[in-house]
């Protein structure tokens, strides 16, 4: 099968979102093209295991867990068809951690409503034996004999493109200091979240003493709110626009990057600052200590110990040598790991031993 590389039909790949292109686009760089079926609710069910049965791919992917992931297994199990899971976070957590934020609120419907999803995660990750981690942070948490899996890392898209700052008119120098502080966040997840509340505060110490900074949170979600009230009681600039639909101008007027959370298996925002040569100031946790050349890309911090977050982050704003240098090396190591190309090529590699059976 020399060319079955080439076969739309041979990678199926399954999401429930557009993340589905973080494998599908580095392939098609390499000359992969695949098909696809987005997965948006339970009625699509019949629909995937019929577009199995009928395409008879060699391998399917899939990108999603819970629901998702679950529906894929069962009807790859069905159709006797492999199926390979990237995993891209820690989802046993995630669902963990909602359990104990639902019981806490006395939720007890919420946190019932959990189960299922569990069962659905667990599925997905038993009934096959390929993996694809993100990082290895994530393959030490789940396969951790290595006999099972891969590490490929996320793509970062944004070395490939422009940033369309002029079709967004984000005119940032109007509204910001001269320094910028930014954090990106996912404010649907309460583990990322808490670790932006526990490093607010010693950077909003950093923003008292120094006037001509202003701290930028962007995202949006059932924590939006909690960060907002936070940042007003705070001292300092700290402004919270929400959600952003074109983030790289942020970046680009951006002097450090500062990513905090408890529950990241490799964060792509961090890829992102890298791309515009921003330095990163993140914690020593997760997947950011693997992304993170701690002294050379960035600095990792411990967030139990507030003074290294006004240490290190002062260092970078009175540094724009050492701002240049860190943002270099960032932008040269995800040059060297991260492009579009390198994950299909890697991609490619990896699923050549399905295709070419």
């Amino acid at each position: 099968m020399e060319n079955a590389m080439e076969s739309n039909d041979d990678i199926l790949v399954v999401s429930t979102s557009d993340r589905g292109e973080k494998i599908t686009r580095p392939l098609s760089m390499v000359g992969v093209e695949t098909a696809n079926f987005k997965l948006s609710d339970i009625s699509d069910v019949v629909g995937l295991y019929q577009t199995i049965k009928r395409c008879e791919p060699e391998v399917v992917i899939v990108d999603s867990f819970s629901f998702g992931g679950a529906s894929v297994a069962l009807s790859c199990l069905a159709s006797s068809t492999p199926y390979v899971i990237r995993v891209r976070g820690d989802p046993i957590r995630e669902h963990s951690e909602w359990l104990r934020v639902h019981m806490k609120n006395r939720e007890f419907l919420r946190a019932l409503k959990q189960l299922p999803r569990y069962i659905g995660t667990k599925t997905t990750l038993l009934a096959t034996d390929h993996y694809v981690f993100v990082s290895d942070y994530l393959k030490r948490l789940y396969d951790p004999a290595g006999d099972k899996s891969r590490v490929i890392n996320t793509p970062c898209f944004m070395l490939d493109e422009s940033s369309g700052a002029e079709e967004y008119n984000l005119e940032l120098d109007n509204v910001v200091k001269d320094n910028v502080v930014l954090a990106v966040t996912n404010m649907n997840y309460p583990a990322k979240v808490a670790g932006l509340r526990d490093a607010l505060n010693p950077i909003s110490t950093v923003l008292e003493r120094r006037r001509d900074t202003t701290m930028l949170i962007a995202g949006d979600g059932p924590y939006y709110d909690d960060i907002v009230k936070q940042s007003e009681s705070l001292e300092g600039d700290i402004r919270t626009p929400g959600y952003i639909p074109n983030i790289q101008p942020l970046f680009e007027r951006a002097d450090v990057f500062a990513h905090f959370s408890y529950l990241d298996g490799y964060p792509s925002t961090i890829l992102e600052a890298y791309a515009s040569k921003t330095p990163v100031l993140a914690n020593d946790a997760v997947g950011m200590s693997e992304q993170i050349v701690d002294g050379e890309t960035g600095y990792l911090v411990d967030l139990d110990d507030p003074s290294e977050v006004i240490q290190h982050l002062e260092y970078l704003l009175d540094s724009p040598n050492l701002k240049e240098k860190f943002g270099d090396a960032g932008h040269d190591q995800a040059q060297n790991n991260n492009t579009t190309e390198r994950i299909g090529e890697q991609f490619k590699s990896y699923l050549s031993k399905f295709v070419n059976e």
